[in-house]
């Protein structure tokens, strides 16, 4: 079984970023099947645009644009790409730093992430490599520290091991339905808790506040489908569960700092 070593990615890298302890790469994927092999270093997979899936002895992940995946080290998978145009950017962690400051609360396996607060970390990651100045590559080198401390939890919930069965019950029913507007009650009712008790604890276990999860959630939703650009910035706006294409625009750049259509201009 091949071991890729450090900054290695099957496919065509045009760009490398090393931050000491990290190592970023942009690569566009040119093998439609990849056998199994595992990397030496563990590793996020940010996917920009196209399709791939990857598969393990434990799963198999059907990854489009905005999908985030976290491996750990010497973790055998393999890869199919339907054909077309697919490209993902990498973050690199090295053992290290993983030993030094995740330890032994280092998320194990291979497995997607979908948390809103993490996802736009790395749409901001992404954005920063465009742009490697002395002032970006400062903020660049805080956004990595930023995302890769978010492996103390495979479920990227604060701190909290064991959170109540209602917190799962919530991220499904937010995350099959991102364009819905939901109200603080129904929310609670669909999960068998009081409005307050929900309004109290969310922020323990999401890192925020319940409006500033949809938003980013919505957010992150938009930005991948700009990356797949197979759709209008209105299309995007309504389905995503924004009031229009004018508010998409005002919340984006808020997040961002680009307009969706800067943004899509800026990644090509």
């Amino acid at each position: 079984m091949e071991k890729l070593t450090s900054g290695i990615f099957f496919g065509q890298t045009d760009q490398t970023i090393d931050l000491d302890e990290f190592i970023i790469t942009n690569t566009e994927y040119t093998h439609e099947f990849v056998d199994w092999h595992y990397h030496e270093n563990a590793y996020f997979t940010f996917l920009i645009a196209g399709k791939v899936s990857e598969i393990n002895k434990n799963d198999h992940h059907k990854c489009g644009p905005g999908t985030l995946l976290f491996h750990n080290c010497q973790e055998p998978h393999y890869n199919v790409k339907p054909k077309g145009y697919t490209r993902g950017m990498h973050l690199e962690l090295s053992e290290k730093w993983l030993l030094q400051f995740a330890g032994k609360n280092m998320a194990k396996g291979s497995f997607e992430i979908i948390n809103p607060l993490v996802k736009s970390l790395f749409h901001q990651i992404l954005l920063c490599t465009k742009n490697c100045d002395n002032t970006s590559m400062l903020t660049l080198h805080s956004l990595v520290l930023n995302a890769a401390d978010q492996l103390s939890n495979r479920s990227n919930i604060k701190r909290y091991k064991n959170p109540p069965k209602w917190v799962a019950k919530l991220i499904q029913l937010l995350h099959d339905s991102p364009q819905l507007s939901h109200s603080l009650e129904s929310l609670s009712t669909a999960i068998g808790i009081h409005p307050v008790h929900l309004s109290r604890y969310f922020p323990k276990y999401f890192g925020c506040n319940l409006g500033a999860y949809i938003k980013r959630m919505r957010l992150c939703l938009a930005a991948a489908e700009l990356n797949a650009e197979k759709k209008s910035v209105t299309q995007i706006a309504y389905e995503c569960g924004f009031y229009d294409q004018t508010h998409l625009i005002r919340c984006f750049k808020e997040e961002f700092q680009f307009t969706p259509r800067r943004y899509q201009r800026y990644l090509k």
